[in-house]
Formats: C-alpha cells, sequence, structure tokens
C-alpha cells in the first residue's frame, strides 16, 4: 500500500468562485485517495459546501496588516509554517491558491511548496493593475520564481512561461482542473423553485473579465426566443442591468444572483454560455458537460479551446460571429454537448499531483 501523504491546500478564503471550487474538489480526491487532505485559509468567508472528511483552519493574519506589502510574505511565512506544523503535522505536499496565498507561501520552508496558477497571469495584470502595472508584475515575477507551479491549463503555462522568461528557475507543469462528476450531478438534482427551465444561463461573478455585457448584447442582436438567465453577482452587475433596461429586454433576462450551488440551474438550462476576454480553463464548462448541457464559448486565450470542439467557439471580440453560434446552439443543442473528457475528472489530477 502507497504510503499515507499528508496534504496542505492554502487559499484566502473559500467564497464560491471556480478556484475556491477546485481546492474543495482536489481536497475531496485526496482523501478519498486514502491520504489525508486539509484546507488552510486566511479569512473566515465560507460560501461553499465542504466534505465532512476535509478540516479547515483559519489562519489569521490581521496582526500582520500594517506591515507593508513588500515584507509582509517574509514575515508573515515563518508563523504560518509553524501554525500547520503545529495543526496539521509537517506536510508532504503544500498547494498554494491565488495570489493572497501565494505572496506569503513564495517564502514558506515547508518541503514540496508548489503554487497553482489558475489563470492567464499576463491577461489577469492587465485587467486590473492599469496605473501601477510595472510594480505588480515585478511583484509577481519574483513570486512566481520561487516555487515550482502547476498551471491549469496548456494556455496558462504557455504565459507563465512567457512571463517567467527563459532565465527562470521555476518547474513548471500542467495539470488541469477537476471536476467531480458524481458529486455536481448529485448536486444538480436538489429541487429549487426559481429555475428557468431551456434558458440560455451564464454563472459567474460579474467583473471585467467575464463579459456578461458581450451576451447581452449578442442576445439582442440574435432575437432569441428562449429567455437569458445570469447566476453570479459581482461590482458590475448594476451595468448589467443598466444595459438589459436600455435594450428593452427586462421580460426576457433574469438575474437570480449568486447561488452556492448552481448546478439544478444549469443542468435545467438549453445552454451555457461563457463570454470572457480570458480565462485559466473555465470550470463552468466542465461542469456543463458533467451535466449534459450544450455549451459554447470565447475563444480566449486560454481554456475554452482545450475543453470544447471549434465548432463551439466564436472569436472573442467579434459580436457577430458569437450571434452566430449562439444561434446555431440555440437551434441545435445536441450537436454543441460533446463529451466530457476523461482526463478532467477528480481521480486523474489526483494521481498527477501525487507524483508531486
Amino acid at each position: 500500500m502507497a504510503k499515507k501523504r499528508n496534504i496542505v491546500l492554502v487559499i484566502n478564503d473559500l467564497k464560491g468562485n471556480g478556484a475556491e471550487r477546485v481546492v474543495i474538489t482536489l481536497a475531496s480526491g485526496f482523501c478519498e485517495a486514502g491520504h489525508s487532505a486539509s484546507i488552510v485559509c486566511f479569512k473566515r468567508f465560507i460560501e461553499l459546501p465542504i466534505p465532512d472528511s476535509i478540516p479547515v483552519f483559519i489562519f489569521s493574519g490581521n496582526r500582520f496588516r500594517w506591515l507593508p506589502r513588500f515584507i509582509r510574505g517574509i514575515v508573515i511565512a515563518p508563523w504560518i509554517d509553524r501554525f500547520i506544523k503545529k495543526e496539521i503535522g509537517s506536510p508532504d505536499l503544500v498547494l498554494s491558491n491565488l495570489i493572497p496565498a501565494d505572496r506569503i507561501m513564495a517564502y514558506s520552508r515547508l518541503p514540496k511548496v508548489h503554487f497553482i496558477i489558475h489563470n492567464t497571469l499576463s491577461s489577469e495584470m492587465k485587467s486590473y493593475f492599469t496605473g501601477k502595472l510595472k510594480s505588480e508584475l515585478a511583484e509577481r515575477k519574483k513570486i512566481y520564481d520561487r516555487k515550482p507551479s502547476i498551471c491549469v491549463s496548456r494556455g496558462v503555462e504557455k504565459d507563465l512561461r512567457e512571463f517567467l522568461g527563459d532565465g527562470s528557475r521555476n518547474k513548471i507543469k500542467t495539470i488541469p482542473n477537476p471536476v467531480d462528476e458524481y458529486l455536481i450531478r448529485d448536486m444538480a438534482e436538489e429541487k429549487k423553485t426559481d429555475i428557468i427551465s431551456d434558458a440560455i444561463i451564464h454563472v459567474g461573478k460579474f467583473k471585467e473579465q467575464k463579459r456578461q455585457d458581450r451576451l447581452i448584447r449578442a442576445y439582442h442582436i440574435s432575437k432569441c426566443s428562449y429567455p437569458l438567465v445570469f447566476i453570479g453577482q459581482g461590482e458590475l452587475l448594476p451595468k448589467a442591468k443598466e444595459l438589459v433596461k436600455e435594450l428593452n429586454l427586462e421580460s426576457k433576462v433574469y438575474f437570480l444572483g449568486f447561488r452556492k450551488n448552481p448546478y439544478p440551474y444549469i443542468k435545467a438550462a438549453r445552454l451555457l454560455v461563457l463570454c470572457s476576454d480570458f480565462e485559466g480553463l473555465g470550470m463552468v464548462l466542465l461542469e456543463a458537460l458533467t451535466l449534459g448541457t450544450a455549451a459554447i464559448s470565447s475563444n480566449c486565450q486560454s481554456g475554452p479551446s482545450e475543453v470544447l470542439p471549434s465548432m463551439n467557439l466564436f472569436k472573442t471580440d467579434d459580436i457577430d460571429d458569437m450571434v452566430q453560434v449562439l444561434k446555431r446552439a440555440t437551434e441545435n443543442p445536441i450537436s454543441y454537448t460533446p463529451p466530457l473528457n476523461r482526463n478532467f475528472l477528480k481521480q486523474s489530477a489526483v494521481r498527477k499531483y501525487l507524483v508531486l
């Protein structure tokens, strides 16, 4: 029998986003494979369901908030190392997720610390940091040059290699983000009273990257008869509602807000649409295919083209192309429902991570 490993996953919190869902999926996969898996968060912000088998520990960094950001990781890392050893024991593998955690774990002295890179770093930085992009890029390069990185798609790996440059000593490989097919299908059976069946659905946070405005405009041009449903919240939600009102679509477009369990809505949909400017992988596409729901996506820099065939993709900045793909997919959703590649299943990812 293989040695039982002690695995720790570190992330800022467990909000209802894609990376946070992946952390829980991986932790449950490690436990099911006979290993010990724990999650360490910096904030007690938990929106997602967590299996009883996965302990969650909160390491509060409030006492360090006064520190300048450029030294915060150096100072906090020894404290979190001691915290993990005391509460969980010496880990065999540590997986750090997203920048608040990565900024600290870059300076950890625990063994086998790896970053999981969930997005195309260059696109993400350009989208969120305009005035101070140069300093932010320099900080990221310093961080991600310190530990090995696991990229969630081949596109993310290509982007990270280009970002770090030929002189980087970092070891980089790709392990696709996984889905838990049995859990997703089980959760999709939960009864909901506000499901709008046979709709076009978008699931995601209302932020610049996700470009819900693009979908609203394409939907308007297409004159589609099926309702359009949005699940999610975020700072750009009011603008999306304003656009719907401006285009006189209020009777056809529904904003359902955040849903801890979006799967019954995805299962009941006619078509799921992802219309982002950039993605890491596009977890919602995998979730739709798991439930047998048709899916189309922008052919952005990385992710969707590794999940969907070319006929399911539209040019990212071409509204006319999006309208045509949207029309064809709503008319014949079965043709736009490819089988889920087994490489995206939880068991496959767990095997690859255990090699680390």
